[in-house]
C-alpha cells in the first residue's frame, strides 16, 4: 500500500472514530494551532496519536536476486570438429569422467584426406627441388653448369619448401588429424561428459548449433544473479553473498561477488554479477534455480514505521514531539523502503520521537488553510 493510500485509511479511521465518540462540553477542542504551525493537542486528541523513538540504523539492507548456477566458463569445454565429416566411433557417454588428451570421437573425413594427400604431395616436390639444387650445384663446380641455373635451382627448392610448410600448417590446423582419412576429437582437460550430441553414422560440419562433446570439470561453480540497474550500487567486488539454491532446502552456501558486469542489458535493465562456489559433493548443478542474498552497506541515517511518512507532491514530512509535548511538522529525505519500515537519510536524529499513528490529524490541523 502507498503512502498516500496509507494516509486516507487512518483519515478515515479516524474520522469514523470521532463520528462515534461524543466529546463533552467540558473537553474542548482535540487540537490547536500555534503561530509557529506545531499544533498541541489535547489528552482526547493524544489519544488517537502514537509516538515512538526513531533508531539509527544499524545496517544495510538485505537484498535478494534470482540466480542460476553456470559452468565455470574456465573449466568447461564445448567441442565440435574442425572439419566435416561421418561420425565413425563415439568412446564417451554422459556421465563419463575424462582426462585431458582423452579419445572422444572419432571421425572419417574426407577434408583430412585431401590434406593428407596435399602435405605428401609438397614433400615429393620438396625432395625433387633438393635433389635438382644439388645438381645444379655440382655441374656449377665442374664448369658445366651456370649461376643462373643454381639460382634457379635454390629458387624453386625454397618455393618448394613454402609449399610443404603450407600444406603442413594446412593438417595441423584441422587439429585431430590421425592417419589417412581419420580425425580425432580429444578432450583438452580433465573433467565429465556433461553432453553428447553425436552418434555413430552421423554427418557432421563445424557450423553445427550444437557442440558434439561438452566436458566440464564441475569443483567449481558461478552462480550468475540478475542485478536490477538501481540495486547495483551495493552490489560491489568482494561483497558478502549467500546463496540459497531452491532445489537444496536445508543448506545455504556462502561466497563473495567475483565480478559485476559492465553493462545493463537494454531489455531486462539488469547487470549480472557473480559469486564463485566450491562444489566439491558435485551438488550444485548447471541450471539449478537460486537466491542470491547480498547485504546492502549501511548508508546511516534513521529508522521508523512507513506510516509515520506523509507524502506531499514529490516530498516527505513526519510529525515530531517537542519538548514542550506540541507536534512540529519537518521534512525528510526517505532512502529505501522495504515492508513497513523505511530509512530517513535526513531530517532526523536518533531519538527523535516522531507520530507513527494519528500523523493525519495532525496534517489537517497544522496545514488548514495554507
Amino acid at each position: 500500500m502507498s503512502l498516500k493510500r496509507q494516509s486516507l485509511a487512518i483519515f478515515a479511521l479516524i474520522a469514523l472514530v470521532s463520528c462515534t465518540r461524543k466529546p463533552s462540553a467540558q473537553e474542548g477542542p482535540t487540537a490547536q494551532r500555534r503561530a509557529d504551525r506545531s499544533v498541541v493537542l489535547s489528552d482526547a486528541g493524544a489519544a488517537y496519536v502514537r509516538v515512538e523513538p526513531v533508531k539509527a540504523t544499524t545496517t544495510g539492507r538485505a537484498l535478494s536476486f534470482a540466480g542460476k548456477v553456470t559452468f565455470d566458463e574456465r573449466h568447461v569445454a564445448r567441442l565440435g570438429p574442425a572439419v566435416g565429416g561421418r561420425v565413425g566411433k563415439v568412446s564417451v557417454v554422459t556421465g563419463d569422467h575424462v582426462k585431458k588428451g582423452d579419445i572422444l570421437v572419432t571421425l572419417f573425413a574426407a577434408d583430412v584426406a585431401a590434406a593428407q594427400a596435399q602435405l605428401a604431395q609438397a614433400r615429393n616436390a620438396k625432395g625433387l627441388a633438393e635433389r635438382n639444387s644439388e645438381r645444379a650445384k655440382m655441374l656449377s663446380r665442374e664448369g658445366a653448369g651456370t649461376e643462373a641455373e643454381v639460382h634457379n635451382a635454390e629458387a624453386a627448392l625454397a618455393q618448394a619448401k613454402n609449399e610443404e610448410e603450407r600444406a603442413n600448417a594446412a593438417l595441423s590446423a584441422m587439429g585431430g588429424a590421425s592417419g589417412a582419412t581419420e580425425y580425432i576429437l580429444r578432450s583438452p582437460i580433465d573433467g565429465m561428459v556433461i553432453e553428447r550430441n553425436a552418434t555413430v553414422g552421423a554427418q557432421v560440419n563445424p557450423t553445427m548449433d550444437k557442440p558434439l562433446i561438452t566436458v566440464g570439470d564441475l569443483s567449481t561453480v558461478w552462480v550468475v544473479a540478475d542485478v536490477f540497474e538501481q540495486d547495483l550500487a551495493p552490489v560491489q567486488v568482494g561483497a558478502d553473498a549467500t546463496i540459497q539454491i531452491l532445489a537444496i532446502k536445508d543448506k545455504k552456501y556462502e561466497g563473495k561477488i567475483s565480478y559485476v558486469t559492465s553493462v545493463v542489458d537494454p531489455t531486462t535493465r539488469a547487470a549480472e554479477a557473480r559469486v564463485e562456489l566450491s562444489n566439491a559433493d558435485n551438488m550444485l548443478k548447471p541450471g539449478m534455480s537460486a537466491r542470491v542474498l547480498v547485504q546492502g552497506k549501511n548508508t546511516g541515517g534513521v529508522e521508523l514505521p512507513s506510516s509515520a511518512l506523509l507524502a506531499r507532491r514529490d516530498q516527505f514530512f513526519v510529525f515530531v514531539r517537542q519538548k514542550d509535548g506540541s507536534f512540529m511538522q519537518r521534512e525528510v529525505q526517505v532512502g529505501d523502503q522495504h515492508g513497513q519500515h523505511a530509512t530517513v537519510l535526513n531530517g532526523l536524529a536518533p531519538g527523535d520521537e516522531v507520530v507513527t499513528e494519528g500523523a493525519i490529524l495532525l496534517d489537517v490541523e497544522a496545514n488548514e488553510g495554507y
